[in-house]
């Protein structure tokens, strides 16, 4: 994404404030940050957008994904979609899925699932990742009722297997250190129409 460019009047600033300045502007732009650093200030917030294409290419280097739950059923997860549901602060996904039951008809099913999640920034590794994911609709083509009861139980196992704390975003481990030494921080992750919004929040000292 462009940057702005870096407001440090040469006769304003002492050499080392515009040195100062220029790495707070390379911080930026390798955290690909839209907005410009202005006058090298870190009061306000400073904030970049996840797109929703940077997300689902994140998502799909995970899938097709197989597993098999309680035993029964051959599950197989494939061609994530993804929607930006900006009220709820959240995402929802949905995927393709086929379901094998082993013990009693050995049948083969085709359906959907879609899971909605949140969004966390874990510190320790610089990842966005998402957060409380829950089941919110399961559909399969023709499963007899013997076996729904038994479907309805393992979406939830699914999303806590497959996608809680799954990984959408990295951000370059370098540009935090860098962006760290101009007080600067990640912060509050906001879903919008545009994409996730990632706040950079000034690093307040401790007691203040």
């Amino acid at each position: 994404m462009p940057v702005e460019p870096i407001d440090c009047p040469v006769g304003a600033l002492a050499r080392s404030d515009r040195r100062r300045c220029l790495r707070g502007g390379a911080a930026l732009a390798l955290l690909g940050l839209s907005a410009g650093w202005t006058g090298c200030a870190t009061s306000g917030p400073r904030e970049f957008t996840l797109s929703e294409r940077q997300i689902l290419a994140a998502l799909s280097e995970r899938f097709p994904a197989n597993r098999r739950v309680l035993e029964v059923f051959d599950v197989r997860l494939a061609s994530p979609r993804l929607k930006l549901l900006p009220a709820e602060d959240r995402l929802m996904l949905g995927f393709d899925l086929g379901v094998q039951e082993r013990l009693l008809t050995s049948r083969a099913f085709k359906g959907h699932l879609m899971f909605s999640s949140g969004l966390r920034f874990d510190a320790g590794d610089a990842t966005v990742r998402l957060d409380r994911v829950r089941r919110e609709n399961l559909s399969i083509d023709g499963l007899p009722s013997l076996l729904a009861s038994n479907v309805n139980r393992w979406g939830g196992l699914l999303a806590e297997e497959l996608l809680e704390g799954a990984v959408v975003h990295t951000v370059d481990r370098a540009a935090i250190d860098q962006a760290a030494r101009q007080g600067l921080r990640p912060g509050a992750l906001k879903v919008t129409e545009g994409g996730v919004r990632v706040t950079l929040d000034p690093i307040r000292a401790q007691g203040a």
